[in-house]
């Protein structure tokens, strides 16, 4: 959501309709602004809101000053449950407390946790020490200068229950001023407030199959370092687009928002169906740093027999079997040269010894026989870790490559921890470290 104190959308509709996708994506990625806000409040017990309208409800704070915490988000759950009566509702908080915002920025707030709390509001409490560090840590991570800060800021929970009798929980922040008195901070309420539309636009293209408009979205305004730059996020969009039909249910009645501070949410969608058992639930995460957001999400990522496999110059490292490679000391110093050392790890075993051999930008480790003085070793590889240019995989990844050439070939790597595997029987893992968008070292690990 971008725009000024006289922009009103409904959210609701917004998330209904099916031509935002690609005018909303293209709105976002080149106008996309980040100002935000966020809020806190204090009881530990749950609040029941059962049998409240706007009708019976008298907003006002008990002290005639200011509303309290538990007031603040009393007046928050009551006016979620009515959206029709928010002008009066807004009439009704303290002056000192909405001087940052507008009426529009309050309605555009409350239209939000309105479409991001499902079912009938049933009560609220004070997220506990531990919830609250947990939650308030990702506005830290993602925005370290954002004020009012973290530190300053309280989360509840607001439990709702669905039609189908689920009860769910919805974590909202309430910042507070130097005297601990709750107020609508305008940077944290505009952070959340981007960031929810850009949720919403992004499932909706991915469930339109809208390509182009999600490439927009997850290029935003960034400027292309590379040609496989270009192609990695091209890549990614389109096995989102692929992926989603075989692991999640159709978003409409499926996804619901867990938590949303500033610079950070939580989504939850719902699993599809298979062989009538649920799957589990997906999740994503949307961060925003600097500016720009990004989607991590979880999908199945299997190493490719090519990316198994360690070439030096064109050349099979390990010979021609590539099931369980094999390091032999002849074919290995014809091709690599002496090597700058042999170290025995484990000899309890003469002829199943753990061993290690290194070569300039090249560690092997393997089990087998091993005799340094006379420089010969024979054994089953383990582990081969390559960090210089010359040693490639069978689909040409190398150390010193952009990080844009690892995403091209494994779109959700990141999301792995930047380890991926293949094989039952023998499995082949390989591990990517990764510095400042570069390719510092490749490990293969085989185990059988």
């Amino acid at each position: 959501m971008i725009g000024g104190s006289s922009l009103k959308i409904n959210i609701k509709q917004l998330v209904r309709s099916k031509r935002l996708s690609r005018i909303g994506a293209l709105f976002l990625a080149f106008f996309i602004s980040f100002f935000l806000v966020s809020c806190s409040v204090t009881d530990d017990e749950p609040i029941s809101t059962e049998g409240e309208s706007a009708a019976n409800m008298v907003i006002k704070a008990e002290n005639d000053r200011y509303f309290r915490e538990d007031e603040w988000v009393r007046m928050l759950t009551l006016t979620i449950s009515n959206l029709e009566g928010r002008l009066s509702l807004w009439s009704s908080i303290p002056a000192t407390q909405r001087s940052e915002i507008t009426l529009s920025d309050f309605i555009l707030y409350t239209d939000f946790l309105s479409a991001s709390i499902p079912g009938t509001i049933k009560s609220f409490s004070r997220a506990t020490d531990d919830e609250m560090e947990s939650i308030l840590g990702h506005v830290t991570k993602t925005d370290a200068t954002l004020t009012p800060s973290p530190q300053e800021a309280t989360i509840w929970w607001i439990e709702s229950e669905t039609p189908d009798a689920r009860i769910l929980r919805f974590a909202i922040p309430v910042t507070l001023n130097e005297k601990g008195i709750p107020y609508f901070s305008k940077s944290w309420l505009w952070k959340q407030s981007t960031l929810y539309h850009y949720i919403v636009l992004y499932l909706d293209a991915v469930e339109m199959r809208d390509e182009p408009a999600l490439i927009s979205l997850i290029r935003q305004n960034t400027p292309l370092k590379s040609k496989s730059h270009g192609e990695s996020i091209d890549r990614r969009a389109s096995s989102l687009i692929d992926l989603y039909p075989r692991y999640v249910a159709s978003r409409e009645a499926s996804y619901r928002i867990i938590e949303m501070v500033p610079g950070f949410a939580e989504v939850e969608l719902q699993g599809i169906l298979v062989n009538r058992r649920e799957q589990r639930p997906h999740t994503v995460t949307f961060l925003e740093s600097g500016g720009v957001i990004s989607a991590n999400e979880y999908f199945p990522q299997t190493l490719s027999t090519e990316d198994a496999l360690l070439y030096y110059r064109g050349r099979p490292l390990f010979g021609t079997e590539q099931s369980s490679p094999r390091i032999e000391a002849t074919r290995m110093i014809s091709m690599l040269g002496i090597p700058l050392d042999i170290a025995i790890l484990d000899k309890t075993d003469s002829d199943a010894m753990l061993f290690r051999v290194f070569w300039p930008g090249l560690t092997v480790e393997a089990v087998g026989t091993c005799h340094v003085p006379s420089l010969t070793f024979s054994g089953k590889v383990r582990q081969v870790s390559a960090t210089y240019s010359q040693f490639k995989t069978g689909s040409g990844l190398q150390p010193g490559d952009s990080i844009y050439e690892l995403y091209k070939r494994y779109p959700f790597i990141r999301e792995h921890g930047y380890v991926i595997s293949r094989g039952e029987v023998i499995k082949k893992t390989l591990s990517v470290q990764v510095e400042t968008d570069y390719i510092t070292r490749l490990t293969i690990t085989i185990e059988s």
